[in-house]
């Protein structure tokens, strides 16, 4: 079977690889090649995809996917792997291959690229997009309405004044003004839509710059919608895509252990 081939920096691929194993060590990285961009990517149980996406100083010549398993990644991380000025990645079929030179000779990491693998919601393929309408917010704003809303959200549950299960974030971005509301979860307006504060909160923690781009938007189709916050980090182009809590089920269900949260 013909191989494609990649050619990426050391330096990119070690960066990539630690930073999507910083929000999942347990599942799956996915790699989607976009021609003159890399895009690395880890989900959070199935509400929350966190993408961090670099140029290529060598194009690909078509689009590409494929997965990296996490004893893989635990190889990628090491510093042999940063200090490569060039390393190769031939695909062919589910294997990958990766050709690094190390003094005194070459290393080949193989490993089977099973996509189904990776995790991903139903909702992917909508999450993965970076929104068109997005607006810039600076970060101290959001973050501390953010975090006003969950203080509000432990007062309530603290006096008793709502329930566990129902304790959320509610998001409205009108004629240019974003909005957050820590309430309990009921009926909202088309335009307004409820996150998982613990969510929001992680989200914040990927996208710390002194400006980022928010954006809300709606699922064709759905009564849902996603949240959109995305910063620059150098040359790395961090994006959080959070699903909103689904009217139908009107409930805050609890979150996976561990970096699925």
């Amino acid at each position: 079977m013909e191989q494609e081939r990649l050619y990426v920096e050391g330096e990119v691929l070690w960066t990539g690889v630690r930073k999507a194993s910083s929000r999942s060590s347990k599942e799956p990285i996915l790699c989607l090649v976009k021609l003159e961009a890399i895009q690395f990517v880890a989900v959070s149980g199935l509400r929350l995809v966190v993408s961090w996406e670099v140029q290529l100083r060598q194009p690909a010549l078509r689009r590409l996917a494929f997965v990296i398993p996490p004893t893989v990644a635990d190889l990628l991380s090491c510093e042999v792997v940063r200090s490569q000025v060039g390393v190769e990645i031939a695909l062919g079929g589910e294997e990958v291959t990766l050709r690094l030179a190390d003094h005194p000779g070459n290393c080949e990491i193989r490993w089977k690229s099973e996509l189904a693998a990776f995790p991903a919601p139903d909702e992917f393929s909508e999450l993965i997009k970076v929104p068109q309408t997005l607006m810039d917010v600076p970060y101290l704003r959001i973050s501390d309405t953010a975090h006003q809303a969950v203080a509000k959200l432990v007062r309530m549950e603290s006096e008793k004044r709502i329930d566990r299960t129902k304790l959320a974030i509610l998001i409205a971005l009108d004629y240019g003004r974003l909005s957050l509301n820590g309430q309990e979860i009921v009926g909202t307006e088309s335009s307004q839509y409820y996150f998982d504060p613990r969510l929001v909160i992680r989200a914040l923690e990927f996208v710390k710059e002194r400006s980022i781009r928010v954006g809300i938007t709606p699922l064709k189709g759905k009564r849902r919608a996603y949240l959109s916050l995305l910063a620059k980090q150098e040359d790395w182009l961090v994006h959080c895509a959070l699903l909103s809590i689904g009217r139908d089920t009107q409930k805050l269900y609890p979150l996976s252990p561990g970096n699925k949260r």
